[in-house]
């Protein structure tokens, strides 16, 4: 399990003396703790933390530190760019390898060729497919961005 992965990870980040990794290490997991709190608290059946709630997590956590990114690029802070791309790099790890922008070109393109997607109305279903298969793997906030682009320039 994902979890007892980052567990292991801090151990070893304690012994190794590395101060960045443990304390991200230790927000991660007490993100993951919260979460699990949470889920503790609803009535619904599906209550469990598991590798994609932890994933969920880490996508969030990865997500701040890329708007951080650019908000410090703004005001020229490059000192806390690095620490926050540091960070972005460090939380990756426990994801799946995501796909490179070639590779997710690629598939939107067949994507929208299998789906016989025409216009921007059919957005909705290229993403659908899209986060069928390539959930984990695939910015879908860049995928987005790709998908309406190349729909618009089909239907003109």
């Amino acid at each position: 399990m994902l979890v007892e992965k980052i567990k292991n990870d801090l151990t070893k980040y304690l012994k190794s003396g590395d101060k960045a990794k443990v304390s991200l290490t230790r927000l991660l997991l007490a993100a993951v703790k919260d979460k699990e709190i949470s889920l503790r608290n609803t009535a619904e059946e599906d209550n469990q933390l598991n590798d994609s709630v932890v994933m969920d997590i880490i996508k969030k956590m990865i997500k701040q530190r890329n708007l951080a990114i650019e908000s410090f690029k703004k005001a020229n802070r490059l000192d806390l760019v690095e620490k926050e791309e540091l960070e972005s790099q460090l939380l990756s790890v426990y994801l799946p390898t995501q796909l490179t922008e070639e590779e997710l070109n690629t598939v939107i393109a067949k994507v929208i060729n299998d789906t016989n997607a025409e216009s921007i109305r059919d957005m909705s279903t290229v993403m659908k497919v899209l986060k069928e298969d390539f959930g984990d793997q695939c910015d879908f906030q860049k995928a987005s961005k790709m998908v309406k682009e190349k729909l618009s320039k089909t239907s003109n």
